[in-house]
């Protein structure tokens, strides 16, 4: 209820006071039983507690009626079971869109805010002590990460869904699909390759940088929304982070334990060893390689999508670029020490990029006022010449790229 101040004005007629009443003030020559709400008539003069004093006597607060809607006002449903409190829910689910291993992910409407937002129904019945750590630390882990490239959470708690409750959490609703979505259609340009490459790589080093180690890297966990940004042709988000574990934090599975989706777990993960940030970089390639070529690089039953890594390397295609071969090459390297960091992927992809938009300028007659300073375009590829071993190699590939492309450049006349 919302009161308001009393006037010094006439009394208001005596009448009842109930939810929607109006408020009076209180007579000095009557009595007001608060007990009924209403007034009782004269008071005697011989009562010993009157007070005779108007300025003295209590005031009894107005309560203001509930205005009435506007015209055209459409309240929000609130006709779905589900319920994070009374007297009506705050989200009301409207779709299924989507399950993994510990939970089911809905679309629903924050009636408080009135958005869209993506809820997150942990599944608990079956949950044994680790799972409910994992499912505390993803909560604390992602409420206390801020990146673009992540989704926030906006909210968590516990509800009531289906008659039983369930542990909750409330992100934003990426409108976009998945990359795996992407994939099934067929091969994805090398251009939205590398700008979701370069963008998941801009993630996992923030993440690695606070000691965290996603674990579980693959095309369902990554979501593409069609929306320019920052300079790529396509937002990417990283999700899921139910697997995610600290570098130097406690193991909350059993050591030689399995935690990622086979197909693109590293070999470190498929022999059971200690897991480390390289492990997400090698994720990562076979998961821009998937996407290249339009198809899973290790298939068949878990086990043996494994096991498969421990036998052959990822078959890279020779018609891809030499670029594209040595990154690739560097990322998915069996020794985890060989692998370029996530900085370096970020860095490689976004020289790709330009080397990409450069010879389809070239290619179109047209050369980026950028590229005209040659040395500048091949001095700026050589200091990112941070990678250790192959990856070394896949800097100096892209400068000389470039170099090539703008020296053809030059031969035709493009630049002057």
């Amino acid at each position: 209820m919302h009161g308001s101040n009393p006037t010094d004005g006439p009394s208001s007629p005596p009448g009842p006071m109930g939810m929607h009443g109006v408020g009076v003030r209180t007579d000095p020559t009557r009595r007001n039983d608060p007990a009924s709400g209403f007034d009782s008539g004269p008071l005697r003069p011989t009562d010993p507690s009157v007070r005779t004093d108007p300025a003295a006597m209590p005031v009894v607060p107005a309560v203001t009626p509930s205005p009435a809607p506007a015209p055209g006002y459409d309240a929000p449903a609130r006709s779905h079971p589900d319920t994070v409190g009374e007297p009506a829910p705050r989200y009301e689910f409207l779709e299924h869109i989507g399950s993994g291993g510990m939970a089911d992910v809905y679309r629903a409407r924050d009636n408080e805010l009135g958005r869209h937002v993506a809820v997150k129904l942990f599944r608990e019945t079956d949950e044994t002590v680790a799972d409910q750590q994992r499912r505390e630390r993803e909560i604390k882990l992602l409420s206390g990460l801020t990146h673009v490239g992540l989704v926030p959470v906006h909210d968590a708690g516990r509800l009531i869904h289906a008659g039983i409750e369930r542990r909750y959490l409330v992100m934003e609703l990426v409108d976009g699909l998945s990359l795996a979505h992407r994939i099934a259609e067929g091969p994805v340009k090398p251009r939205q390759v590398a700008d979701i490459g370069a963008q998941v790589a801009d993630v996992l080093s923030y993440v690695h940088g606070r000691g965290v180690v996603h674990r579980d890297v693959k095309p369902e966990n990554i979501l593409v929304s069609e929306v320019p940004t920052f300079g790529y042709t396509l937002m990417t988000r990283l999700a899921d982070f139910g697997v995610a574990q600290f570098v130097d934090g406690t193991r909350l599975t059993g050591h030689g334990t399995i935690m990622g989706t086979a197909a693109y777990i590293s070999p470190e993960q498929a022999r059971g060893e200690e897991v480390t940030a390289a492990t997400d970089i090698y994720s990562l390639g076979l998961v821009l390689l998937e996407a290249l070529k339009g198809e899973r690089e290790y298939t068949g039953t878990p086990i043996e999508a494994a096991l498969a890594r421990l036998h052959r390397p990822p078959a890279i295609p020779d018609d891809l670029s030499p670029e594209w071969r040595s990154i690739l090459g560097a990322m998915t390297a069996d020794d985890p020490a060989v692998r370029p960091n996530a900085h370096d992927v970020a860095s490689t992809m976004r020289d790709l990029i330009r080397l990409m938009i450069l010879q389809t300028q070239v290619r179109k007659g047209r050369v980026p006022v950028w590229a005209k300073a040659t040395g500048d375009a091949v001095a700026g590829a050589d200091r990112r010449r941070r990678i250790a071993g192959i990856a070394g190699i896949v800097i100096g590939v892209i400068g000389v790229g470039i170099a090539i492309v703008v020296g053809i450049a030059a031969s035709t006349g493009l630049i002057g």
